[in-house]
């Protein structure tokens, strides 16, 4: 961490010239602008047993078969589970949730819905959840949950999704917090670079100006893939300013229309707002951070699950809503405000996990 007597030649590593940064976002304070100068290594330092960790991390997913696996504590199931045991998980989580909620949709039909569906998934809680364990260290943690996350979308079918890493108003917490989320990016930029190649996925990165911190590093190790079974959108450094350059909107072009927004442990999106993408999209609060350590392969699962029954509940609610009939109005406000409905969901034993989804009657609080 660069000490602030320090000049920015000083600060500046060997070999990195200083850019003059262009004014892309001019609405935003300077602080919140990236700067040229790493307040760190700029370079993926990993210790012997991170990279042992994520080289066992990734074959999992390849190499993990026979017997399911009891469920593990949290903390100690460091693996990937194959795409078959992703499936299966998912079928049996969604005919207990269909059957909760009475929802006729059979699993066998919500799983031909996956690939259509866009998950924008904003993780939070990663300085709060105590999940960490002695051995992992707590910015490869945090990484590996994006990872973990795109890995289950994809074993499911779905095609796309979007994650939000950082926005360029975290900056405003000053330099100490601008290192740790710059570090915890650089940590998880190779091994979901090794995954991508091994599974085909497609990464774009949107958002970071030019001068980003990690640009370099980003550079040198993200590949040009133009064709991939999945696509990734990872928006870094993110401002909703962007939207207001023609720049930023011809990148936030490439992004896909966003069927449903999660957010983790704040019942809010501030500061993650994608305009034109989000028109049509449902919201999910989940109450649990989002480090891999915190979440076993079966709650992914769930999470995913959980964001298709959202998405199944809101189609047509959103600047397409037509009435059957009156009676269908009368049952809508019986239930809405006269009864001011809500159902409690109850997955499994001791839940872990605890997910409100909106309905055009009331609220579904949906414990896994």
């Amino acid at each position: 961490m660069p000490r602030e007597e320090e000049t920015p030649d000083e600060r500046r590593p060997s070999g990195s010239p200083k850019r003059p940064l262009p004014d892309i976002l001019p609405d935003l304070i300077p602080d919140l602008l990236p700067e040229v100068d790493l307040p760190g290594p700029a370079e993926n330092e990993m210790s012997s047993f991170d990279e042992g960790f994520l080289s066992s991390l990734l074959e999992s997913v390849d190499y993990r078969h026979g017997a399911k696996k009891p469920p593990q504590a949290l903390g100690t199931d460091f693996t990937l589970a194959p795409p078959d045991d992703v499936r299966e998980t998912f079928r049996s989580i969604w005919e207990r949730l269909a059957a909760e909620i009475e929802l006729d949709l059979s699993a066998d039909d919500a799983l031909a819905a996956i690939p259509d569906l866009v998950l924008y998934d904003i993780p939070d809680g990663t300085r709060s959840t105590l999940t960490v364990p002695p051995m992992m260290d707590v910015d490869l943690d945090a990484g590996m949950y994006c990872l973990a996350l795109v890995h289950t979308l994809k074993s499911l079918g779905a095609r796309k999704a979007v994650v939000m890493t950082h926005t360029a108003y975290n900056r405003a917490r000053g330099p100490l917090d601008t290192e740790r989320f710059l570090k915890i990016m650089a940590k998880a930029i190779e091994p979901v670079v090794q995954y991508s190649k091994r599974h085909r996925v497609k990464l774009r990165l949107v958002g970071q100006a030019p001068g980003y911190e990690l640009e370099e590093l980003i550079e040198r190790a993200i590949p040009e893939v133009d064709t991939g079974a999945f696509e990734a959108d990872f928006l870094v450094d993110y401002a909703e300013e962007l939207f207001l350059t023609p720049e930023g909107r011809e990148s936030l072009s490439r992004l896909p229309d966003i069927d449903v927004c999660m957010r983790h442990t704040k019942l809010q999106i501030t500061g993650g707002w994608i305009p034109t993408k989000m028109l049509r999209s449902s919201y999910v609060y989940c109450q649990n951070g989002t480090l891999f350590s915190n979440w076993g392969p079966d709650e992914f699962v769930a999470l995913v699950a959980v964001a298709l029954l959202s998405k199944k509940l809101m189609t047509g609610e959103a600047l397409a809503k037509t009435y059957f009939d009156v009676d269908d109005v009368k049952k809508r406000y019986q239930l809405r405000e006269l009864n001011l409905f809500q159902k409690t969901v109850r997955l499994r034993g001791d839940p872990k996990k605890l997910f409100i989804v909106g309905s055009p009657i009331g609220l579904y609080h949906v414990y896994y």
